[in-house]
C-alpha cells in the first residue's frame, strides 16, 4: 500500500503523522519505508536523519527505511508519502502515485476553506481515506463545533481517532524519535497505533 499524507497548509502535524505512522507500521513488523518529499527534510529531522539519500536507508527503527524525494513501488508492504505544504507539481505526482491518501487537518475554520481547495486539486476522490484531525484540544468550544461540522458536511470520511494536543508528540521529533521511542505508553503513541489500526480498516473498504 501507498499512502500520501497531504495538505497545502504546514503545521498542521503531517510530518508528525507520516513519521509515526510509519514507525506503527514498522512496530507491527512491516516493512515500510518512509518518502521525504519535502525540501526542508521534515520526516528525515523528525527521525535524527540530516542527510537523507535519494534511495531507501535504514533508521535506527527496525522495518523502517527512509528516502529523500519520489520512490517507484519496492519491496514493501506501506509506502508513506509526506507530501510538501503546498499543492505542487510533486503533490500530483504523489497523488498520481498512491493507492490513497489522508488528509491531516487541524480543527480550524481557515483550515476547512483549504480543505476545500485541496480537494479540487485531488483528481482521484475515490482514493480518499478521509480527514484525519490532529492537534485537537476538546477543551475549547470552536474546536467542537469544527469537528461537528466537518463531520456533517463529509460523512464517513472523518477518522475516528484524533490526534490530541501532546507534548510527548513534540518532544518526541526533538530528539529525533518517533513517539514510539520517545515514550510508547505515551497517549500520542495509543493514538497513533490505533490510527493505523483505522487506516487498515479504510484501506480494506477502499478496495472492494
Amino acid at each position: 500500500m501507498i499512502l500520501a499524507l497531504i495538505n497545502n497548509k504546514g503545521g498542521v502535524g503531517k510530518t508528525t503523522t507520516a513519521v509515526n505512522l510509519a514507525a506503527a507500521y514498522a512496530r507491527a513488523g512491516r516493512k515500510t519505508l518512509l518518502a521525504d518529499l519535502d525540501t526542508q527534510g521534515s520526516a528525515s529531522l523528525h527521525l535524527g536523519i540530516r542527510t537523507p539519500a535519494d534511495r531507501p536507508q535504514a533508521t535506527q527503527i527496525p522495518n523502517l527505511d527512509l528516502q529523500a524525494g519520489l520512490p517507484q513501488p519496492g519491496p514493501y508492504d506501506h509506502i508513506i508519502l509526506d507530501c510538501p505544504p503546498a499543492l505542487s507539481p510533486l503533490t500530483t505526482q504523489a497523488l498520481d502515485l498512491c493507492d490513497a491518501f489522508l488528509v491531516p487537518l487541524q480543527p480550524q475554520y481557515l483550515a476547512m476553506e483549504g480543505l476545500a481547495n485541496l480537494l479540487r486539486f485531488s483528481q482521484h476522490p475515490k482514493r480518499w481515506l478521509g480527514i484525519l484531525l490532529t492537534m485537537v484540544d476538546t477543551r475549547a468550544r470552536v474546536t467542537n463545533e469544527i469537528i461537528e461540522l466537518l463531520q456533517q458536511r463529509f460523512p464517513d470520511k472523518v477518522f475516528t481517532t484524533q490526534i490530541k494536543t501532546n507534548i510527548r508528540l513534540s518532544e518526541a521529533a526533538s530528539f529525533g524519535q518517533s513517539i514510539f521511542e520517545y515514550d510508547p505508553r505515551c497517549v500520542g503513541a495509543q493514538l497513533y497505533a490505533k490510527l493505523k489500526e483505522e487506516v487498515d480498516q479504510k484501506c480494506r473498504v477502499l478496495a472492494v
